[in-house]
């Protein structure tokens, strides 16, 4: 019999994917996330030769990824916020990070981690500020992975 998908139960909405920040333990979210990516890549060695013929050939070499979030501007502590971010990048280190679907607290309003899909550990190389006039301010993170991108752990 074949496999049957049902997109209600076999897709992800956007809006269901934070990227949070392991801070000593503790996953926090970046603070009014608009969207997250990760992407992949792969590095090519060069085995082409004599014997190749008039195509190149080409082996696998290091894999990469690169970690991408764009989020609204907050002053409110607690959180990952422009701030927050910009102490972590002047401690140039990479940081873990998890990118996951989440659990909001009817409680305390807080964000959880529940059901990662990526995590790993990723250097900031990028963070900006942007204001424009008449609009919500907006920043945007860039991260280099450093290490393996694992599979999340739900």
């Amino acid at each position: 019999m074949a496999e049957k998908y049902v997109t209600t139960e076999d897709t992800i909405l956007g809006d269901e994917l934070f990227m949070f920040v392991d801070e000593g333990g503790t996953n926090t979210p970046i603070a009014f996330g608009t969207s997250c990516a990760v992407d992949l890549s792969a590095d090519t060695i060069d085995a082409s030769s004599k014997m190749s013929g008039p195509w190149k050939e080409s082996l696998v070499g290091q894999l990469g990824y690169t970690v991408s979030c764009d989020f609204l501007t907050s002053l409110k502590t607690g959180h990952m916020s422009f701030k927050t971010l910009k102490a972590k990048m002047a401690a140039r280190e990479p940081i873990p990070f998890v990118i996951s679907k989440h659990t909001k607290s009817a409680e305390t309003g807080e964000y959880t981690v529940s059901g990662e899909v990526v995590k790993g550990n990723a250097i900031i190389t990028a963070l900006s500020l942007k204001a424009d006039n008449g609009a919500l301010c907006t920043s945007s993170i860039s991260l280099q992975g450093s290490g393996p991108l694992e599979d999340g752990a739900a």
